[in-house]
């Protein structure tokens, strides 16, 4: 039921995302990357084989029917009193039916080990939903790595466009003695190294494909990301209310899962030490021929109480509890662990995400402020107030603050997934 509340709006969107192309949202790389992941794939063999177990820990539950049956028939060459021989030949038909049913099985250890496949079943779902949060985790860092890398881009190409009208300027002035030899120059460095940057950020596009298309498992694809449907960051103060309660995280309740199953399992094999309990019936029929006629007269039945009491098995079984023991230990001591390591990855996770957007908020400010800037600083140039320097200053100052804005963006956007991630909760992937 989890898994199509989770899917089921991913689903939509994809279906209106694919409409457009080849154009994808991030739900609908969020469900590419399902349908073709591995790690999906193996998480759902591990809740099959999990599923299997339980199964067959209830077997005991069910009574256990066998039926056999046989027919012979043989030559014998018997000597007889005048020196020669005598052949004979038999028959034989043979029919039998028994039906066993466990009682008590050392003290009830059927019992304990059928609980702890259940949470073990339990704790293989609770992994296959945490497989699903960390492949859209993956699918939501690469897709904002694409977003980045296109954005600077798209930065790049403004700044190059600048620069270009501000050498084609510079040119026309030095024709006419308007410009020196030098502000010449450094027009046509400033140029030169905005297209370098510019080529260095279409690599940087491609590199962000390529791994975006590996985690959708689609390498290869003609699948682009769809720049228009990017989420904005949420406030400080939705950041700062999150519940950092650690009791939805699939993380933290498989392990807790798990640690029942192995209390179980650990308790079943103390349980060694006690008798089993077990009933039977059965039923036969034999006879040298196969008449039915005379079928009852020659049955039999049989009901049977047994207890079996294992007093010394070479010390096997104390080494069994010694081990499940040890497990135990060892499941209790992961656990604790893993809540440390969630305590203090979800704290981190929420001051990384306030600091990001802090981040973001004041690139914005910078962005506003290096733009007046620009625009200020192109007056005073034609003015003859500054030197070109200093507007291709005011230049590289816009081009670093909207890269800024970009980066900080992205990087509050993945925070906050990570953040929802180790929740247990699921990541925004459209409004």
């Amino acid at each position: 039921m989890r898994k199509a509340a989770f899917l089921l709006p991913l689903i939509i969107s994809v279906l209106f995302a694919q409409a457009d192309s080849l154009s994808l949202d991030l739900s609908g790389w969020v469900i590419v990357a399902m349908q073709n992941s591995p790690d999906i794939t193996i998480s759902s063999a591990d809740l099959m084989a999990a599923e299997a177990s339980l199964t067959s820990s209830e077997s005991f539950l069910w009574p256990r029917l066998s039926l056999s049956s046989s027919a012979s028939h043989s030559w014998n060459s018997v000597p007889d009193m005048s020196g020669g021989y005598t052949d004979t030949d038999n028959s034989s038909w043979s029919m039998s039916a028994s039906v066993s049913q466990e009682i008590l099985a050392s003290g009830g250890s059927s019992w304990l080990r059928m609980s702890g496949s259940r949470h073990s079943l339990d704790a293989s779902r609770f992994d296959m939903d945490q497989a699903r949060l960390d492949l859209t985790m993956d699918v939501i860092t690469a897709y904002y790595g694409v977003i980045e890398a296109v954005q600077l881009r798209a930065s790049s190409e403004r700044a190059l466009e600048r620069s270009t009208e501000q050498l084609r300027r510079t040119e026309a002035l030095y024709r006419i003695g308007g410009a020196t030899n030098l502000e010449l120059i450094q027009s046509e460095v400033q140029q030169s190294s905005d297209s370098l940057a510019l080529l260095q950020k279409e690599q940087a596009v491609s590199n962000s494909y390529i791994s975006l298309y590996q985690t959708a498992g689609v390498i290869g694809s003609e699948h682009t990301v769809n720049t228009n449907a990017v989420l904005q960051p949420v406030s400080i103060s939705t950041a700062t209310n999150y519940s950092l309660d650690i009791s939805g995280s699939n993380s933290v309740a498989s392990s807790q899962e798990r640690l029942m199953a192995t209390e179980y399992t650990y308790e079943a094999n103390r349980r060694s030490y006690w008798p089993s309990l077990n009933g039977a019936g059965s039923w036969n029929w034999s006879n040298d021929e196969l008449d039915f006629e005379d079928f009852s007269n020659r049955d039999s039945w049989q009901v049977s109480l047994s207890l079996n009491w294992t007093l010394f098995d070479g010390f096997n079984r104390e080494s069994i509890i010694q081990s499940s023991r040890a497990s135990l230990l060892r499941q209790h001591a992961s656990h604790e662990a893993l809540l440390n390591s969630i305590r203090s990855s979800i704290l981190t996770a929420q001051n990384n995400l306030i600091s990001a957007i802090r981040s973001w908020e004041l690139s914005l400010q910078v962005l506003n402020q290096a733009s007046e800037k620009l625009r200020l600083s192109s007056m005073s140039y034609d003015l003859g107030s500054i030197s070109l320097l200093d507007l291709l200053d005011a230049q590289s100052g816009v081009t670093s603050a909207e890269a800024s804005v970009e980066s900080s963006r992205t990087a509050c956007l993945i925070a906050e997934a990570r953040l929802l991630v180790l929740l247990g909760r699921n990541p925004r992937v459209g409004e």
